[in-house]
């Protein structure tokens, strides 16, 4: 892990090996869920959780989810560069600045209801919403000079005046 702030926001359970056999035991198939199950059958002052669960594991080689990963990432950065080529008139920095406010969007968009709805710390959120925003300045540095290639013929050659 380039950044290992994302193991500083999470908690290591006291026995993972018996809360491993709890979740296989009790979360016999994939997927996400909820303690309480229904919000009618939550007492105060008990103990809630919202789990993704994987009880046959996953394979830690990440080949898989990272070429899954860079795809996702690919289409991603194709809606920002629609997005941004709908812009007209923004310098170099304006561009990458653009690019930068999309991911901040992006991370607080996906992020913000589970610290609301779900409990999750808002140190988590804020770190998530962060990384959100380094990565995409860090892709809008790039996307701006590829984009600059053609917002001539983009601003210029689009634009028709009636007099």
């Amino acid at each position: 892990m380039v950044l290992p702030w994302h193991q500083i926001v999470a908690n290591e359970f006291t026995d993972e090996t018996e809360v491993a056999e709890a979740i296989k035991k009790n979360a016999p198939i994939a997927g996400v869920y909820y303690l309480p199950f229904a919000q009618k059958d939550h007492k105060a002052g008990e103990t809630a959780a919202f789990v993704n669960a994987l009880p046959q594991g996953y394979d830690p080689g990440m080949i898989k989810q990272l070429v899954i990963q860079f795809i996702g990432d690919l289409i991603s950065a194709l809606i920002v560069i629609c997005l941004l080529s709908q812009t007209a008139g923004l310098g170099y920095w304006g561009r990458v600045g653009f690019v930068a406010l999309v991911g901040v969007g992006i991370g607080f968009i996906s992020h913000f209801p589970y610290w609301n709805w779900f409990g999750f710390s808002t140190p988590y959120v804020i770190v998530t919403v962060v990384d959100s925003l380094i990565a995409w300045f860090l892709a809008g540095l790039i996307i701006a000079k590829l984009i600059a290639k053609n917002t001539k013929k983009i601003t210029t050659g689009g634009i028709h005046r009636y007099g």
